[in-house]
């Protein structure tokens, strides 16, 4: 048996109460027009003495009643209702989140002393589910896996971050580097939105005429390369966070921040390399520091996105009952 915390309704972060009841009795339409008057998607059945049968919710009025060509003013709200199982404040989250899982609803009712508490959905449960499984796939025997998957997560994201976007825009390590025109004997770095050695300096919106599109196709994208930069870190971060948190989400954020992080450090690195090989940037030769810190950069997002495989429970245990 795992020693993880079993939540409880009550450790849910709120109890919903925006939420309201309806008499058997009511109509569908009595139903419609109530959801539409409070801007809710979903009402507790209730009978003469407020015990909860069951929850009608939009989706039931429109499939069920409105799409079959249903008179509404007639039909009750019985006829459409879902019937599930009430749980308590001591109920577990995980039977809750299975109860609605199982009937393929979003809401279930709370009560206490068999009066109406408010509701519970499906998404405030799901953060709350206890894991069924420990984490055996990784190398590392760790008692917190996944805080550590997180911690591990967010530091590569840090690493991508200072050494494939910072390092070239603060001028800590560049793309290429050429010979200075008045002089061969001192060379320029190219970082993102500029170029300086040995007394030279100029920004590349500031290049000749016969150079002005050049300067602005890499200004433009340093800005673009910039912001991506920066967006797949938070992208990782939304993943890491969410995965600690058991919160599902709904975009593929790791797989997001991992494409845009790679493919933006490989587009900035091909313009550099083609302005090199086309000879546009004369006796133009790698900056080799700036290439390793970009591989180390594009090695921190893979080991960001593959940290399941590093770390692991320190125990073994079964599923749980």
């Amino acid at each position: 048996m795992s020693s993880k915390k079993e939540f409880l309704i009550e450790d849910l972060d709120a109890i919903d109460d925006e939420y309201d009841t309806i008499s058997s009795k009511a109509t569908v339409k009595d139903a419609a027009r109530k959801m539409k008057e409070l801007g809710i998607p979903d009402l507790i059945v209730v009978d003469e003495t407020e015990k909860v049968l069951g929850v009608i919710a939009d989706f039931d009025i429109v499939s069920g009643a409105v799409a079959e060509g249903i008179d509404t003013q007639v039909a009750k709200v019985t006829d459409f209702m879902y019937t599930i199982e009430p749980v308590q404040k001591i109920t577990p989250v995980s039977v809750a989140f299975n109860r609605m899982r199982d009937l393929d609803v979003s809401v279930i009712p709370v009560i206490e002393n068999n009066k109406l508490l408010g509701v519970a959905t499906i998404m405030d449960c799901w953060g709350f589910l206890p894991e069924k499984y420990e984490d055996l796939k990784g190398l590392i025997a760790i008692s917190n896996p996944r805080l550590v998957n997180f911690a591990f997560s967010v530091f590569m994201s840090i690493i991508y971050l200072l050494f494939g976007i910072f390092a070239p825009l603060l001028g800590i390590t560049g793309f290429l580097r050429a010979p200075l025109v008045t002089s061969g004997s001192y060379e320029a770095t190219y970082y993102l939105f500029d170029a300086h050695g040995q007394g030279y300096f100029f920004r590349y919106i500031e290049l000749p005429a016969k150079f002005q599109l050049l300067g602005w196709v890499l200004t433009i994208y340093g800005f673009v390369f910039l912001v991506l930069g920066l967006f797949s870190a938070f992208a990782l971060y939304q993943w890491a966070y969410a995965d600690y948190q058991l919160v599902k989400i709904r975009r593929n954020w790791k797989g997001i921040g991992f494409l845009v992080g790679f493919i933006n450090l490989i587009i900035q690195w091909s313009i550099f390399l083609l302005l090199m090989a086309t000879g546009t940037i004369s006796g133009a030769s790698i900056d080799f520091l700036g290439l390793i810190l970009g591989f180390i950069a594009i090695l921190a997002l893979i080991l960001a996105v593959s940290r399941d495989y590093f770390f692991r429970e320190t125990s073994v245990t079964i599923k749980e009952d």
